[in-house]
């Protein structure tokens, strides 16, 4: 049977629940870290190790997502997800000391995990396989806006409330947020299960895995260290800190135009066309101590990449594996680079401070020939199989009967349930 549409709300509703998630975890420090760090005398180095700890917590429940996903579900997960965070808001403001600061953030951590890009495209993955890419898009652009709307509205409100009734008003927000989470459609995998295909692309996915793998953590490490110590960057040639703005716009741009494109874009074309603009980017950035104008150039274009880099890490699984293996490999292969998201910045502190800001540039170029080196090879293996291209999926009954507003299968076992590849990088679970 023809598979339907997906609804014209989800990527509305999930794209609204993504801006409102951002912007309440991720980007609350920008905003809070200065009024905290007055009132209670703490650094901002320990502030901000509230977020690193954040996203090694992030790191450690990765492998259990899947799992996680195929007992209750995406939109009980991801709903779950979602109070976590407004629960962890809540507690740094009843509680505000330093201990109690790290375990909110370490709560935070298994919140953004379980609701944030990773686990929603899985959820909308599992929904729809390859029609998802689409969404995925749309719901990235809702997504960009979460720093342009939390940062000023965070400055609003503490400019008439204490950071602590703020933060309860961010919680508010949570509880939208997981209102909107719930209107996903409901949907849970069923265990996994022997599949002979799946064996037999076993060797390509393991070297499609490591691949992946690598060039994801590459990139969050070249693009958290960046971002983090952008000020930096701009101050060093001169230029007022507003250039920083350029930024966003890149971001937010890109996306619209990758939306705009539509199908005429695939994600292996997407994944090419953002490894190789990254090193011209980063000697775009390394002109500037020629003409200091390239610097803003600089923060513009790798801002533009920035936000296709979002995209490509959720839709190129679709292109090196099946997408009923989405969840299951994205659980383990994501790993490293949030493992890097959390080093990135204090590392990218110790390369300023030895080599200055341009020899941190010039690791970075050369990080990203690795990463256009890892990027042609992955297509090209691709270009020659193409084992990503499977039908939509369906989910397995809910309690209360069938979930009729969802496609019927077009793969699965004979109760029409998805099941999930028995093994990873070519091992079992």
């Amino acid at each position: 049977m023809e598979t339907r549409a997906i609804p014209r709300r989800l990527a509305f509703t999930a794209g609204g629940q993504q801006l409102i998630n951002w912007g309440i975890s991720f980007y609350m420090p920008g905003t809070f870290a200065g009024a905290i760090a007055a009132d209670k005398g703490w650094s901002l180095p320990q502030i901000y190790l509230g977020l690193t700890l954040a996203m090694l917590m992030m790191a450690a429940v990765s492998p259990f997502v899947a799992r996680l996903l195929a007992r209750f579900g995406g939109r009980l997960v991801v709903t779950s997800g979602t109070l976590l965070i407004a629960a962890s808001c809540a507690m740094m403001a009843w509680r505000p000391s330093l201990a109690g600061w790290y375990g909110a953030w370490l709560l935070t951590g298994i919140g953004m995990r379980l609701s944030l890009y990773d686990a929603l495209f899985a959820t909308v993955v599992n929904l729809y396989g390859q029609q998802a890419r689409k969404t995925i898009s749309h719901i990235t652009l809702a997504g960009g806006l979460a720093s342009a709307l939390f940062w000023p509205l965070g400055e609003a409100l503490l400019t008439i409330m204490p950071w602590q009734n703020a933060l309860r008003i961010y919680a508010l927000f949570g509880l939208l947020s997981a209102w909107l989470s719930y209107q996903l459609p409901r949907q849970r995998l069923s265990s996994p299960a022997k599949s002979p295909a799946s064996q037999a692309t076993a060797e390509g996915d393991r070297r499609n895995g490591v691949r992946y793998a690598i060039f994801i953590a590459l990139i969050t490490f070249i693009s958290n260290g960046t971002s983090t110590h952008l000020p930096e960057f701009i101050s060093h040639f001169g230029l007022p800190v507003a250039v920083g703005m350029l930024w966003g716009f890149g971001q937010t741009g890109a996306r619209l135009g990758e939306v705009l494109a539509g199908p005429r874009v695939t994600p292996l074309t997407l994944t090419r066309f953002t490894a190789l603009a990254m090193p011209l980017c980063f000697l775009l950035g390394l002109s500037s101590t020629a003409y200091a104008g390239f610097a803003a150039g600089f923060v513009l274009g790798y801002g533009a990449i920035n936000g296709l880099v979002t995209i490509v890490k959720a839709t190129l699984p679709l292109a090196l594996f099946s997408a009923e293996s989405y969840a299951c490999r994205t659980g383990i292969l994501l790993i490293p680079g949030q493992l890097m998201a959390a080093a990135s910045p204090f590392a990218y502190a110790w390369l300023n401070h030895r080599l200055g800001i341009i020899g941190g540039m010039w690791v970075s170029t050369g990080l990203t020939l690795i990463v256009a080196g890892l990027a042609l090879a992955m297509v090209r293996g691709a270009g020659k199989a193409q084992p990503g291209k499977f039908p939509a999926l369906h989910p397995t009954a809910a309690k209360n009967g069938p979930a009729e507003h969802l496609p019927e299968p077009q793969t699965g076992n004979s109760q029409g349930n998805l099941t999930l590849p028995d093994n990873l990088l070519g091992r079992r679970d």
